[in-house]
């Protein structure tokens, strides 16, 4: 049986959206899948890999009115019979939650955070979570002025990081770099800041999925070897840590979580103490490693939405290795 699915996220550059790692994970499953892009511009990089998208769109912006957003899927779908959708950026979650239910009676079926679990991405909301899945978060202020950035070092002293809302983080050793990081940061996302504790450790992501009902499709863990400019991984090896798998499915539980999930972490490494960073309302930009190991959550995902048989282990080999890397492509 032949299932279309649409996906976005599909800027592969050097911010790489998840959307062609979903559909390369997609097209190496056991499922007959015929892929949709949705661009938000004609030079994104996925539009032109005819090897993992089948057929690609432009969307209007998703910031935008919500009528034009609604009548454009309305078209792609009379066209192409979207069976899912694989909303794969936080840009536009907040309006693939609000059209759901429309998508629906149109017969296109996600699996998409709440409202509610989409503001977990606002890093100053995290320390009451981690509390109640059993992990520890770092001391942090939320700074709106210069002020407030001088009474937060007063407390967590050097060094520390300075943290944008939603990207980019960066490690102050004194007053001149964190005052630039500081000023970097708002001119490029706007407040708040966050000035956090400095905490000496490894970073650790994990990728999952939720059903909504508590139960999770699959975990997959890997420690960050190399990262970009804006944090994210470049170079990671698959790790299994019982204790980081147990907290992302202690969240997974606790918040009946729907939908792709990125769960990322600090563990100090004196103490092993697990540290919450951030969570993602989506899967990540490196969602293939894990489907390359075993745990295709993408494939699950849509079987799950359609009624099929899924696995939902978590058995994968650690020592793999992920290697991302640029290359080119030529088109007429």
């Amino acid at each position: 049986m032949k299932i279309t699915v649409a996906v976005s996220g599909i800027n592969a550059i050097d911010n790489p959206g998840p959307g062609t790692g979903i559909m390369k994970s997609l097209k190496e499953s056991s499922l007959d899948v015929r892929t949709i892009g949705l661009a938000y511009d004609n030079l994104e990089p996925g539009i032109y890999l005819d090897e993992i998208v089948d057929k690609s769109y432009i969307m209007p912006y998703p910031s935008g009115a919500r009528e034009s957003f609604v009548k454009r899927i309305q078209y792609i779908h009379s066209v192409e019979k979207i069976d899912v959708l694989i909303s794969a950026l936080d840009a536009e979650l907040p309006i693939f939650i609000d059209i759901e239910q429309d998508l629906a009676e149109m017969g296109i079926k996600m699996l998409i955070p709440t409202k509610e679990m989409f503001k977990l991405r606002n890093k100053s909301v995290l320390k009451k979570l981690s509390v109640e899945i059993g992990v520890k978060n770092p001391e942090y202020f939320t700074c709106t002025s210069y002020a407030d950035l001088i009474s937060a070092i007063n407390v967590v002293g050097y060094p520390c990081m300075i943290k944008g809302p939603f990207y980019e983080a960066f490690r102050a050793k004194n007053h001149s770099e964190a005052e630039g990081h500081f000023n970097k940061i708002a001119n490029k996302w706007g407040f708040p800041i966050i000035v956090q504790k400095f905490i000496q450790g490894e970073e650790y992501d994990v990728i999952a999925c939720g059903d909504g009902s508590g139960n999770d499709l699959g975990v997959f863990a890997i420690r960050k070897m190399t990262t970009t400019s804006l944090g994210k991984v470049w170079n990671a090896v698959s790790i299994h840590n019982q204790k980081l798998i147990d907290a992302t499915k202690r969240l997974i539980t606790h918040l009946n979580w729907k939908g792709g999930l990125e769960f990322e972490v600090l563990i100090e490494n004196k103490s092993q103490d697990i540290y919450l960073l951030e969570i993602n309302p989506r899967f990540p930009a490196w969602v293939y490693f894990s489907a390359a190991c075993g745990i295709n959550l993408p494939e699950r995902m849509v079987r799950h939405l359609l009624g099929m048989e899924y696995e939902d282990h978590s058995d994968y080999k650690s020592g793999k290795l992920m290697i991302r890397y640029t290359s080119e492509k030529i088109k007429d």
